[in-house]
């Protein structure tokens, strides 16, 4: 299954889209649209996937994605229960790259946000007090009308291209090579993932769940994502780690084996290797300041 092309509605009278979204959970499929994107999480925790690029992400996440840059944000297994009180509420802001004409973002004082724009094909994450100042004015501009939006926008891709609070997720390479015609089962590669990360997988499982044969599923995975299918389900299995180590009180031991890892060592190795830090610092360098 391709990423799905998912239409942003823009009401009338208008020329881009400002939304908020309270919702039980993000929409968790792996989807692209030709509008480039602003989005606020205010409140939500999970797993978001820019391209090739994967990190948690929690209340306060503010994201520039550029236009036909596959993504998802996947919220934690707590929101889908039958039970949950658990919600989610995001401002989100669609706007195609030329809708006020060509020729306006070819002025030379546009020239910041023309770069900005080529730069956000990559996605990008945007922090700090920049963040704070940013999201402000995002919801500022849920209630504007008229020309005050189309400025309030400029105000904030101006300010994201001035800041030197950002940083790019997704790698160049995927963002040059990434073809979205082609067929795609990543979405259901991914959706078994999350729903099994924490149990042993083998490629032999994923792959029948996913209708792809073993010998085909790891050149078939790391042609579409720049990496191994295993280098995934670690990353994945180690950001888990983090909200365990900061959420719930575990001792290491036990937020090795719910994370999906079989062998401390290997835990303590991955963990390292992928954070920069033992599951020991990384708690005395967070958990205490959350």
């Amino acid at each position: 299954m391709k990423p799905i092309l998912k239409k942003v509605s823009v009401h009338g009278g208008q020329s881009f889209s400002v939304r908020e979204d309270i919702l039980p959970y993000l929409y968790n499929h792996w989807h692209y649209h030709p509008e480039a994107e602003l989005t606020l999480i205010r409140k939500g925790r999970g797993t978001r996937l820019v391209g090739d690029h994967m990190e948690r992400f929690a209340d306060g996440d503010l994201i520039l994605l550029g236009p036909n840059l596959p993504h998802m944000w996947r919220n934690d297994a707590d929101y889908f229960k039958a039970d949950s009180d658990l919600h989610i509420e995001a401002v989100a802001i669609h706007f195609h790259e030329h809708f006020w004409g060509d020729a306006f973002l070819q002025l030379p004082e546009m020239e910041p946000i023309r770069l900005l724009l080529k730069q956000a094909r990559r996605g990008i994450r945007i922090s700090g007090a920049a963040r704070e100042q940013l999201s402000r004015q995002m919801e500022e501009m849920l209630q504007a009308s008229g020309t005050q939006r189309i400025t309030i926008l400029i105000t904030l891709l101006t300010a994201i291209a001035a800041t030197a609070e950002k940083s790019p997720l997704s790698s160049l390479g995927f963002v040059q090579e990434y073809n979205l015609q082609r067929t795609d089962k990543i979405n259901e590669i991914y959706h078994y993932t999350f729903n099994n990360f924490t149990n042993p997988i083998s490629i032999e499982e994923v792959a029948k769940a996913v209708h792809i044969s073993p010998h085909s599923f790891c050149r078939y995975f790391k042609t579409r994502t720049s990496k191994t299918y295993f280098e995934f389900l670690a990353e994945l299995r180690i950001g888990y780690a983090c909200k365990l180590i900061l959420e719930n009180g575990m001792s290491m031991a036990q937020v090795c084996y719910s994370s999906g890892f079989n062998n401390v060592a290997n835990f303590n190795r991955k963990f390292k290797e992928l954070t920069g830090k033992t599951p020991l610092q990384y708690y005395k360098e967070y958990a205490l300041i959350c």
